[in-house]
């Protein structure tokens, strides 16, 4: 297929590296609103447009990855799917629960593929550590910790990280990495959450902690800063041993831990990481389906939701 790219950054070309690693994908276009001229000299077999809407236009492009800042995804989905393009769309696809339901509506109408970029999601590693997990590996899961912190010297007010206008934020920018580990061992619904944040002076969250019980009892505890470096680890604790994903969200091992022995899986993940995800996506294209199983438009719903709870309480109790 034909890919089309809006907005070119550094997530972009990461990407790109795994775009061109998967056999038969093409990185045909990019649009960029600021730096068009630059790219058309960087990539000289590549289109490149100065404005999104013409490379919406190109009947050459099948699909459409777009990595713009966070508060765009919205209408960039919808114009790209009413253009009649496929799309995958960087995490946060939406900001908003309502955001999410309009583009599922327009992608029905439509008949075209969207799925939210949630890359963690499709690693090897990733996927055989929560599926040893639920397979009752180390017991019955009363317990997961997660956190995903980096430290951002020199941030800008205006830049897309500090920016409330750009929808910025840890909890949008990697605060949702813990929270969908937590959800794939435990779901999208916690029965009662408490979160606490340090918000920056413009006002968006640069660290936030968010602890979640469930209904059977379980627990999890979640941190997300874009002002703070962490470990970056997850801990999944069964009643017989605990799984440990070091760099959970790009996971290419992890350790069983129980009694004294520790069982260390490793599982490398292709190119940059990105390739599968992109096989996913051409694989449901070749399929005929509008969305991946693996993360649904539900999915994508239901993170939202939960996002959404957790941004009310921390902006209500401030």
């Amino acid at each position: 297929m034909n890919w089309g790219f809006i907005g070119f950054g550094r997530i972009a070309r990461k990407f790109l590296t795994s775009l061109e690693f998967v056999q038969g994908e093409t990185p045909y276009a990019f649009a960029s609103r600021s730096n068009a001229v630059e790219l058309e000299k960087e990539f000289s077999n590549v289109k490149v447009y100065d404005n999104y809407e013409s490379l919406f236009a190109d009947p050459d492009i099948d699909i459409v990855y777009i990595s713009t800042t966070h508060n765009f995804h919205c209408q960039n989905v919808i114009d790209a799917l009413s253009a009649g393009k496929n799309v995958l769309c960087e995490k946060p696809m939406g900001i908003s629960s309502g955001e999410i339901r309009k583009m599922t509506e327009v992608t029905k109408g439509t008949g075209k593929f969207l799925m939210e970029a949630m890359w963690m999601r499709f690693l090897p590693a990733y996927r055989e550590a929560i599926r040893r997990a639920k397979s009752g590996e180390i017991g019955e899961i009363q317990y997961i910790t997660a956190s995903f912190g980096f430290n951002s010297p020199n941030l800008k007010p205006e830049g897309r990280l500090l920016n409330p206008d750009l929808a910025g934020g840890a909890l949008y920018d990697v605060g949702v990495y813990p929270l969908t580990i937590v959800s794939d061992i435990f779901g999208w619904q916690p029965d009662s959450f408490q979160a606490q944040a340090v918000l920056s002076e413009t006002g968006i969250d640069q660290s936030i902690q968010v602890q979640l019980s469930y209904k059977g009892g379980e627990m999890a505890q979640v941190f997300g800063s874009i002002a703070m470096n962490t470990n970056k680890e997850a801990c999944i604790y069964g009643s017989e041993g605990f799984i440990k994903l070091p760099l959970f969200w790009k996971a290419q091992e992890f350790e069983i831990h129980k009694d004294d022995n520790i069982e260390k899986v490793e599982l490398p993940f292709k190119s940059t990481g990105y390739a599968h995800e992109i096989e996913e996506v051409v694989k449901c294209i070749k399929e005929g389906k509008t969305e991946s199983p693996l993360f649904t438009l539900n999915d994508s719903l239901m993170s939202a939701n939960l996002v959404e709870s957790i941004l009310s309480s921390i902006f209500n109790q401030s």
